[in-house]
């Protein structure tokens, strides 16, 4: 191919991969959580997705590393968390309370009683919900528990807020 219609046919590829859903993560691109809501019953079903794309080495949660992004939550509210684990490496989902990241994550104390999901092996497996009650306010860090993911950026934060009327991930 001639360098002109190489170029061309090299963005037209990129385009279209961008356009064509989530079924081949795009390296590097965080996408958001699948978020299910329901105010009347004060749930929120929340999908996660391990080691997307290559943010942060693929210690991530939907490309997502180090608390960029914060998961709001009202008081009160269940919380039914699924784990994807689309990365090279096991990964898991705990909700941790305090200021600053655990020295040992795996034996930190869980914020809420059940707020955590197993290990799950690599490459397109998925960990039994975790559900839980988010019933006290404050802000949590999510993060992975295996080996030193955490300490290396594997984490995003969540805040219970009371008063808050909706689920938001930004």
């Amino acid at each position: 191919m001639k360098k002109p219609v190489m170029t061309a046919f090299l963005l037209a590829s990129a385009a279209l991969a961008q356009t064509s859903g989530t079924t081949a993560p795009m390296t590097g691109m965080a996408m958001p959580p699948a978020i299910k809501a329901d105010a009347a019953k004060k749930t929120v079903q929340v999908t996660f997705v391990a080691g997307h794309g290559t943010t942060n080495n693929g210690l991530n949660y939907n490309g997502d590393a180090k608390g960029e992004k914060t998961l709001t939550v009202p008081l009160g509210w269940t919380v039914e968390v699924t784990l994807n684990n689309t990365g090279r490496m096991p990964h898991d989902f705990a909700v941790i309370a305090g200021s600053t990241l655990p020295a040992n994550p795996f034996t930190a104390r869980l914020a809420f009683p059940n707020a955590a999901t197993t290990v799950v092996p690599p490459a397109g497996s998925t960990a039994a919900p975790a559900k839980f009650i988010a019933n006290r306010p404050g802000t949590y860090f999510i993060l992975c528990r295996v080996g030193k993911h955490a300490q290396n950026g594997m984490y995003v934060k969540m805040q219970v807020v009371n008063g808050a009327k909706a689920v938001t991930y930004q």
